[in-house]
């Protein structure tokens, strides 16, 4: 992977994040900036890579440090964006693993001073020995040694709240309005699907709503097919070549009242 050509292509996924949010592109691109210069955040990512390498050593973990947060994936610098363009109060993942994700969303509601975010995945050793999609295999085992979340460090857990459960189960609790909503949890269709059908109606009218590992199966589409969404779709830039991973949705897109694109 070549964080330079990442970046590049990064640029060009963000303008296109501009125009689905009719955000001026200057305005996203500096938060952009704002997130590669944030020193302090990739040290902290350093550190946890450091303490976690010897027991772990799969993906971004090969690596002894990172020198750019563009090894993490444009979903999760759109996420950084996402939170500090709509200062949400309440945000909600569901899929954690080490917390690559999580701790930028994290980063970003700190920079907000502003919010929390609510993670839901199961408990280490039962997440190890659940039957998984078949498209991960053992990569996303996590060893005795560490924990769900590893990835966090101490000083971004001010505004985290991590609940061990299964998110099906879990979501229905929980009693606060949700302005973004991550899912990277179990992608199998028929999960996909029931999981985002208990979250629709605790989401505010303007959430968003983002999913990954779109080529897993068919399921976010087909539930933007069902409410109507209009949803921008961008690929991965790198990490994994060009595949389509990343739906973002925003529930209340002009485009949604558009017949001739959502349907009846």
């Amino acid at each position: 992977m070549d964080p330079a050509l990442c970046r590049s292509l990064n640029y060009m996924s963000l303008e296109l994040l501009a125009d689905y949010l009719k955000v001026d592109i200057k305005e996203i691109n500096a938060l952009y900036q704002e997130l590669m210069s944030d020193h302090v955040f990739l040290k902290e990512i350093n550190g946890q890579i450091e303490k976690a390498r010897q027991f772990f050593q799969k993906g971004v973990f090969r690596h002894e440090k990172l020198d750019s947060v563009d090894w993490m994936a444009i979903q999760r610098i759109a996420l950084y964006i996402l939170v500090r363009l709509y200062r949400p109060a309440i945000c909600l993942e569901t899929g954690v693993f080490y917390g690559g994700t999580t701790v930028f969303i994290l980063n970003g509601l700190r920079r907000n001073q502003y919010g929390k975010l609510i993670s839901i995945d199961l408990p280490r050793d039962i997440e190890t020995n659940v039957p998984k999609h078949h498209l991960v295999g053992d990569s996303e085992n996590i060893p005795e040694e560490l924990d769900v979340g590893f990835l966090v460090h101490p000083e971004q857990k001010e505004r985290w709240t991590l609940v061990r459960g299964n998110s099906v189960e879990e979501i229905p609790k929980l009693q606060e309005r949700i302005a973004l909503y991550n899912h990277d949890s179990d992608h199998t269709y028929s999960f996909v699907r029931e999981e985002m059908n208990i979250v629709w109606n605790k989401l505010n009218q303007d959430a968003i709503i983002v999913a990954d590992d779109l080529d897993w199966s068919n399921g976010f589409y087909s539930f933007c097919v069902e409410k109507k969404l209009y949803p921008l779709i961008i690929t991965d830039n790198g990490k994994s070549g060009l595949r389509v991973r990343t739906g973002i949705a925003k529930l209340d897109h002009p485009f949604r009242q558009k017949q001739d694109i959502v349907g009846e």
